[in-house]
């Protein structure tokens, strides 16, 4: 299923460990989840200091709404058999490329995460969305352990997305954190900056949405190195 783009010896992955280039691709099958909104801020982020492109990988095209003089980020869509050309040339030209996946299991999908260095699962906090989010991590654990990726490890990890400071949240937290799957400690809040950010573009310094946003991406690298 992983197919032969996925090799080892693929010239994608040799120039990311050279580069220290990063693909981060957002994946989940729930929708609703903040998948999209996740993937243009954390662009928007990485453009500050990095060259960064974002591809929208879904049939919905979310991303077109984005407005790219005001984000600073390119977005490319890419639905069709050879995505992983086109990740492979992004991968060459930027230094962050973002993908947003389709909201569900296709092999176009397989495919981008194949290609990714980390794979994000945003998930609300909610059982609805975290039994999603555990077949999600299902898939990521086949693709990790597919020998097409032993030279290259394959990072993925559950974030909380759209969360409050309720007692389900906390709850939930508290349950992905003991349940031995790869979760992220920083989370994202249900917050209007973030909704606004496609139109209006990355959250004002200092806010408490930037400041969550740089700590999901500073994590983010913090786990590729380990």
């Amino acid at each position: 299923m992983l197919g032969a783009s996925a090799s080892p010896e693929n010239p994608l992955r040799l120039n990311l460990r050279q580069k220290q280039e990063m693909i981060v691709s957002l994946y989940s099958t729930k929708g609703g989840c903040g998948k999209s909104t996740l993937a243009v801020c954390l662009a928007a982020y990485w453009s500050q200091s990095k060259k960064t492109v974002l591809l929208d990988a879904d049939p919905q095209a979310s991303l077109s709404i984005c407005r790219q003089e005001v984000l600073h980020v390119p977005v490319f869509e890419d639905t069709s058999k050879g995505i992983a050309k086109t990740i492979a040339r992004l991968a060459g030209e930027y230094e962050r490329v973002v993908i947003d996946t389709a909201g569900y299991r296709r092999r176009k999908n397989v495919e981008a995460l194949v290609h990714s260095d980390f794979v994000l699962i945003p998930c609300k906090p909610s059982p609805f969305d975290v039994r999603e989010a555990m077949e999600a991590v299902q898939l990521l654990r086949e693709i990790a352990g597919a020998k097409e990726r032993k030279r290259a490890p394959l990072h993925y990890a559950i974030v909380l997305t759209m969360a409050q400071r309720t007692a389900v949240s906390a709850q939930i937290r508290e349950e992905l954190e003991h349940s031995g799957v790869p979760f992220m400690s920083a989370q994202i809040g249900q917050r209007v900056a973030f909704v606004e950010t496609p139109i209006v573009g990355f959250p004002a310094a200092g806010s408490v949405a930037a400041l969550e946003i740089e700590l999901l991406a500073r994590e983010l690298k913090r786990r590729l190195k380990a």
